[in-house]
């Protein structure tokens, strides 16, 4: 998958920007990490075709998308337990004074802030989860005990949330993509809040996991996952740090890279493990 992408992706650059380019309708951004990025997630879910075809899995059931008339009530669910919790999560800094809120934005601030957020919401809920939940996960606990599956899963899971620099490259040539990519894995030197960032995000993973052992179907998880990007996103639109550096405790207001969010999925993943415990059979 990276490897296609770092071929695939100066094509998509120079179909937009080179002399011959023709698709110039698309040149509103000229970042070349966001073609790199999207020649990834195209080729993630080509793959994941590829991958279903080769593991024999048959239907969409089987990666967590049954019944959805059936199962839709769980996506209702699982947002509001999504919102609930980092809403909870994000109130504890304003409550201490380590984030203040911003001076209300304007109707067309709040239309956009919304729009974004809410999408970014849906598509990256459901192909994540699709991904990680679906077939990452689904996989894995087919040899695997559930637990050690989730686990493992969501160490991949976090570690891929890493791959967020945005390289800067004077051109764009055949071998620009071999290049980019090293230069896009996180600057963990000069990031004081990515071993709390790392471990809440392992632990969200493992929350979304046991969700979906524990409703058998996608919806929910997905749902959380949904409500805690508007969350992160509208935590950030509406509040600031009242520091110029924000502590490695409260995080630099994405809200999972502090450590005071660590005891709140913890405690959120131990009840949902005990709820598996009564209702699901052992390993």
């Amino acid at each position: 998958m990276f490897l296609g992408a770092a071929l695939i992706s100066p094509l998509a650059w120079k179909a937009v920007f080179s002399d011959w380019a023709f698709l110039q309708f698309l040149n509103d951004h000229d970042d070349y990490h966001r073609y790199f990025n999207r020649c990834l997630l195209g080729l993630a879910l080509l793959g994941l075709w590829v991958l279903c075809r080769f593991m024999d899995i048959k239907s969409w059931a089987e990666i967590g998308w049954g019944n959805a008339r059936k199962h839709l009530p769980w996506l209702g669910k699982g947002l509001l337990l999504g919102l609930a919790s980092l809403t909870a999560a994000a109130a504890l800094p304003l409550l201490s004074g380590a984030r203040e809120m911003l001076p209300t934005p304007a109707l067309a601030e709040w239309a956009r802030h919304l729009t974004n957020a809410l999408l970014a919401g849906a598509l990256v809920a459901v192909i994540e989860e699709t991904l990680f939940r679906g077939v990452l996960f689904g996989l894995l606990r087919r040899d695997l005990p559930w637990r050690w599956a989730a686990v493992i899963g969501s160490l991949f899971f976090a570690a891929m949330h890493f791959l967020d620099q945005k390289p800067e490259l004077e051109s764009i040539t055949w071998t620009s993509g071999f290049s980019a990519l090293p230069a896009m894995v996180h600057d963990f030197s000069n990031d004081p809040y990515w071993v709390a960032k790392f471990i809440n995000l392992t632990l969200a993973g493992i929350i979304l996991c046991a969700l979906w052992q524990r409703t058998g179907n996608l919806f929910c998880s997905i749902g959380v996952h949904a409500g805690w990007i508007f969350c992160l996103k509208t935590n950030g639109f509406l509040t600031k740090s009242t520091t110029e550096t924000a502590s490695t405790f409260w995080g630099n207001g994405q809200i999972s890279d502090g450590w005071a969010a660590t005891p709140l999925l913890a405690l959120m993943l131990w009840y949902i493990m005990q709820s598996n415990e009564e209702h699901s059979p052992s390993d």
